[in-house]
């Protein structure tokens, strides 16, 4: 378990950090893949529980769907179209892509595609902060794009070789993180409430109130993740979740200081926790809690009445990198519709991708877990790079944790 949010920060990007949480959730989805919706929670779990290292380069050979789209107006084209370079080099999370991805890319672009998987958010940022890592492109937390570019880890994207830009959702045309696209482009997006058994606690849940309800003390988790506790109390407290304010922020700190005695944890695993039985409810990411209830069937989300947190990672260009032009042009083949829309499939993320929509499984897109319809859009905020003053959420989270 952790003590401090798993995103780094300009200043910490270069320490050694504990696992994050959110690989969890996508090494979750492999051993779904691998073990089948007969297998038992346990079964899941213990898929999870291995690393694989990195994977072997793809080859044009291996692809055995079409790479046309689905529909002729599905994807556009960069003009003129340019020469690139004969290899990318990638760098993603395990299992956080579709399986024709990038087989379709190299055999649509002759590009030879190195796809190296790091097992914790904190490995990559590691590896790039060196500015020499010998990648080209590689996937981002969206708050932490504008400390990449103030660190000149990242360099400017060109957009005339990303047409399917036009593909993204208004909402995601000009992200607060990165206005324009100008740096990176959102790959998959989540949301932030919380998820119960209603096998256990037969009542509705609406609020963030629930947890701080004492006849569930004892079976109730927040997040490890000091932005997205302190995002919880602030968003209570009728603030925002990006406020530096110092009176905001002793308040929403004493009113975790009052929950405090009611958690059975700060959880790192809200899968395992939730699928076990160990809590019954729990502050928890959305796309975990609709591959909890793939086993526990009374396991539901919520998106409370007063509002969440929405989050996103994108695909950036690293400086230095040695084929800008065949990453400008992945970056475009990942915005195609029917690229977007299978990669949803396959890891039950939604994407950006307004146009992928078409594409997608209709459980996907009717499931409000996974994909919340506007009214509860418009209720999320999303976590913000704070630069310096991220230390005033450090140094209370360190005395929260600490029973101060």
């Amino acid at each position: 378990m952790t003590d401090h949010d798993p995103r780094p920060t300009p200043e910490t990007m270069a320490m050694p950090i504990a696992s994050g949480n959110r690989l969890s959730r996508r090494r979750f989805l492999r051993g779904m893949a691998a073990v089948g919706a007969g297998g038992g929670a346990a079964a899941l779990l213990a898929a999870c529980s291995s690393d694989s290292g990195a994977s072997s380069a793809p080859t044009a050979a291996a692809a055995t769907a079409s790479t046309q789209p689905a529909s002729p107006s599905a994807s556009a084209e960069p003009t003129p179209a340019p020469t690139p370079e004969s290899e990318l080099y990638v760098y993603n999370y395990a299992d956080y892509i579709g399986d024709d991805a990038i087989p379709s890319f190299e055999a649509k672009y002759g590009i030879k595609v190195t796809y190296d998987f790091f097992d914790t958010y904190e490995t990559m940022t590691a590896k790039i902060s060196s500015g020499n890592s010998g990648y080209d492109i590689t996937f981002a937390t969206g708050v932490d794009v504008p400390g990449f570019l103030a660190r000149n880890l990242v360099q400017p994207l060109d957009h005339s070789l990303i047409p399917n830009l036009v593909n993204l959702g208004p909402e995601w045309q000009d992200p607060g993180y990165d206005p324009g696209n100008a740096h990176s482009v959102p790959y998959m997006w989540w949301t932030t409430g919380f998820g119960y058994d209603t096998e256990r606690i037969s009542e509705e849940l609406t609020s963030w109130a629930a947890l701080w309800d004492e006849r569930w003390k004892g079976k109730m988790a927040m997040l490890d993740d000091y932005r997205e506790t302190f995002a919880v109390a602030l968003i209570r407290l009728g603030y925002s979740v990006n406020t530096i304010d110092d009176a905001q922020l002793d308040e929403a700190l004493a009113l975790l200081q009052a929950q405090q005695p009611l958690l059975r944890k700060y959880t790192a695993d809200d899968i395992g926790d939730l699928a076990s039985g160990d809590v019954w409810l729990s502050h928890a990411w959305g796309a975990d809690v609709s591959q909890v209830a793939t086993e526990l069937p009374s396991a539901t989300y919520v998106i409370p009445d007063e509002g969440g947190i929405r989050g996103s990672d994108a695909m950036v260009l690293l400086s230095g990198a040695k084929h800008p032009i065949a990453a400008n042009l992945f970056i475009n083949h990942m915005l195609d519709p029917q690229v977007s829309a299978d990669n949803t499939n396959y890891i039950y993320y939604m994407g950006p991708n307004e146009a992928a929509k078409a594409f997608i499984d209709p459980e996907i897109l009717a499931d409000p877990t996974l994909n919340p319809d506007k009214a509860a859009i418009d209720k999320l905020q999303e976590l913000l790079d704070l630069g310096p003053d991220l230390q005033k959420y450090q140094e209370r989270w360190t005395k929260l944790r600490a029973g101060a």
